[in-house]
């Protein structure tokens, strides 16, 4: 067809356009190599391209046997010359390392609120999740991994009673308790107001534990509001677990829980029990109502009971009962925690203390600020559980049963973050200490088959 009268041929234009096209790069292609040869220095930009193997990143390799050739080189493993070719295997220059991960990851020290994520279900807590971080959660067989051969003590007050408990049901049973209570037949290990009176509580929570907790415990029932309530030295609850998993699975697994309070600021018990045994069978679990056979203050108590029982961890923390800025022998306290884990090279562990709701010791971020400076100096490591529980008060439900204590699943997640304190890695560490002490048969009537021969050897 004859081009239109005063208009260019529409096959010229394309002829055009296609020159225009090709022109064009082999322009950007000439380019391409005078900047490459212009850079070629190792340190340059684009030094990588002067290597005998080379890849732009994100693109297939080409490799040169001759490192002064950019883009005409032969397969390194051909053996004809000249032809280029892709190779059958595309290489990247190496992944830089990954990030450093943040301090508050290494699960020893001060945990910053920003950090701290709960999820929700049921309307309440569910889970913990630390930001930036991996927080495992163990499997029953994971924790035991990680507690075989270690001997864990506890010491404190009620908040401190119900994470061993709850700690103690997961390591027995298999199962973490149920997150909120309320179980019609099952009443909570971490809320004594599920069972019908203190002693049931104390009776009850023992004898879920299989024989294999001895309790040196006892609490007269008290009506509140009567106007009339037993004084702390006529309270007694320590409780020492001990389950055996013999040598092959690393050791059996110790745990104790030692009460102490802030005020009167002592620690005591009976004989007949780690780790004074004195030649006595333990009372019963509830039936322990006479006055103690020991007392000690609290840097008397770490340096002598609490270091005969050779803890390779050693939990600390009563400051629901006054803030810990009130004792005024930080120096010695400290200084006697540390001593009581050195010879197993252990750790001591200040457990922050939780945040309440209550008015009766009101707990801010400078309540545990004397003990936080004194442990950490004489080398403790620090459970941040006010920050960890911090975040709980905002929920329109809050997990609690009162302005102090936290309902099982707060319990579980705090349980959670002490055993990756413990065992960092997936599996845990395992102690020195593979515990080789003997806990004979005899039952001593109240839900333990133990006697106390012997628990902390």
């Amino acid at each position: 067809m004859a081009a239109t009268k005063g208009l260019p041929d529409p096959r010229a234009l394309k002829r055009a356009a296609a020159l225009a096209v090709a022109t064009t790069a082999a322009l950007l292609l000439c380019l391409a190599v005078l900047v490459a040869q212009q850079y070629r220095s190792e340190s340059g930009p684009l030094g990588y391209l002067s290597r005998p193997g080379w890849a732009l990143p994100g693109f297939i390799t080409w490799r040169s046997s001759d490192p002064s050739c950019i883009l005409c080189g032969t397969d390194g493993g051909s053996s004809g010359g000249g032809a280029s070719r892709r190779s059958s295997r595309p290489q990247f220059p190496p992944a830089p390392p990954p990030p450093p991960l943040p301090p508050h990851c290494s699960f020893r020290g001060p945990l910053p609120l920003w950090a701290v994520q709960w999820s929700q279900a049921n309307g309440t807590a569910d889970q913990l999740a630390v930001r930036g971080c991996q927080l495992q959660r163990f499997s029953h067989e994971q924790a035991q991994r990680c507690l075989a051969g270690k001997r864990l003590v506890f010491v404190g007050d009620s908040v401190t009673r119900y994470q061993y408990l709850t700690l103690l049901h997961f390591l027995e049973r298999g199962t973490w308790p149920a997150p909120l209570g309320g179980v019609p037949g099952e009443p909570s290990v971490a809320n004594e107001h599920e069972w019908p009176s203190w002693n049931d509580f104390l009776r009850g929570t023992s004898r879920l534990f299989n024989g294999h907790e001895l309790c040196d415990c006892f609490r007269a029932d008290w009506v509140p509001g009567s106007g009339w309530k037993p004084a702390e030295e006529d309270k007694h609850e320590n409780r020492f677990y001990r389950r055996r998993l013999g040598a092959a699975a690393g050791g059996d697994i110790f745990v104790s829980h030692i009460t102490y309070t802030t005020y009167p600021n002592k620690m005591h018990g009976h004989y007949g029990f780690p780790p004074y045994l004195k030649g006595r069978r333990p009372c019963a679990p509830a039936t322990c109502d006479f006055p103690a056979d020991w007392a000690h203050h609290l840097a008397e108590g770490l340096a002598g009971p609490i270091k005969d029982l050779r803890p390779t961890h050693l939990v600390l923390n009563s400051g629901l009962w006054a803030s810990s800025n009130m004792l005024p022998d930080w120096p010695a306290i400290a200084a006697a925690g540390a001593a009581a884990v050195a010879p197993q090279g252990g750790r001591a562990i200040w457990r922050g203390t939780t945040a309440n709701r209550g008015r009766k010791v009101p707990v801010h971020p400078g309540h545990d600020a004397m003990a936080i400076e004194h442990t950490r100096a004489a080398g403790w490591d620090l459970l941040d559980a006010y920050n960890i529980t911090q975040p709980l008060l905002a929920m329109k439900r809050r997990p609690m049963w009162d302005g102090r204590h936290f309902l099982a699943v707060v319990y579980e997640e705090i349980n959670l973050y002490l055993l990756n304190m413990i065992c960092p890695d997936e599996g845990g560490s395992r102690s020195k200490d593979s515990g080789s002490g003997e806990v004979a048969g005899g039952g001593n009537g109240g839900g333990s088959s133990m006697v106390a021969t012997d628990l902390h050897e």
